[in-house]
């Protein structure tokens, strides 16, 4: 469960900058004034753009109807799915657009712990995916459809978050790790920890970085779990660029599974 005392992070960029951005809007009209406000800025900069949701809008926007391309209660392939949007993005290019930019509301695809765990899936290899090419997203999550513990369990895939979560596992620059983890891990967060990891595929190894410069707070629980996590896949994790807290509080614990290296 995520805990109340996880604010968001208010994301007020429709800049190229977003990038992937988790939004859980709590009602139609703040949806589609986030989205007229991020296509806005993609079309200004020559991008193709597409607003994706089951309810036709209310102002004018590029919709496409999500029934069209998703049956009623469908899981999603993850990888496909990847393979959908890099598609569309090639084809935006290769007619001329500078990219890709879309705003999706996906919540009936996400109602049941299996739809989830898929689409959780989907949204990190997504993040993945962005940085290298001229796509980017807004991800949209009905609050009072799903609530705030489901949607922390596709907001913390994202690299941008508005919505209660409270941390990221999300993609970075190859050299700096297979992935990077930011926020803070406390009680709140094992449970979701343990899910994520498990969910987000990272790149076998055997031994897996994780760019830790931006995990503010860390505490004994949640470092066994990612000790217990590595542990079970026979794997060392690093959690590199770590504040001296973890590091030291990493030390106490002896760990043989997770090492962290403190931030320079």
């Amino acid at each position: 469960m995520v805990g109340e005392a996880y604010a968001g992070l208010v994301i007020r960029d429709p800049g190229r900058g977003a990038g992937h951005v988790c939004l859980a809007f709590d009602n139609r009209a703040d949806l589609e004034a986030r989205a007229r406000e991020f296509l806005a800025a993609g079309a200004a900069t020559g991008e193709l753009t597409r607003y994706i949701a089951a309810e036709e809008p209310t102002v004018p926007l590029p919709w496409l109807p999500l029934g069209d391309r998703y049956p009623e209660g469908v899981v999603i392939d993850p990888h496909a799915q990847v393979a959908v949007y890099a598609a569309a993005t090639e084809d935006a290019v290769a007619t001329g657009y500078t990219g890709l930019r879309v705003v999706a509301d996906v919540t009936s695809l996400v109602r049941t712990p299996e739809q989830r765990d898929a689409f959780a899936r989907y949204e990190y290899l997504i993040d993945r995916y962005i940085p290298d090419h001229p796509y980017t997203a807004i991800c949209a999550y009905d609050r009072a459809d799903l609530g705030d513990a489901a949607i922390a369990e596709l907001a913390c895939m994202h690299s941008r978050a508005d919505a209660r979560v409270p941390f990221q596992l999300h993609a970075c620059p190859p050299a700096e790790g297979s992935a990077a983890l930011t926020g803070e891990l406390d009680l709140h967060a094992y449970d979701l920890l343990t899910t994520t990891l498990d969910r987000a595929d990272l790149p076998p190894a055997d031994e897996v970085v994780l760019q830790a410069s931006g995990l503010r707070f860390a505490d004994h629980g949640a470092l066994l779990r990612i000790e217990r996590y590595a542990d079970d896949r026979g794997i060392t994790v690093v959690l590199r660029d770590a504040n001296g807290g973890v590091k030291r509080l990493a030390d106490m614990l002896g760990l043989s599974r997770l090492r962290v290296e403190a931030a320079r």
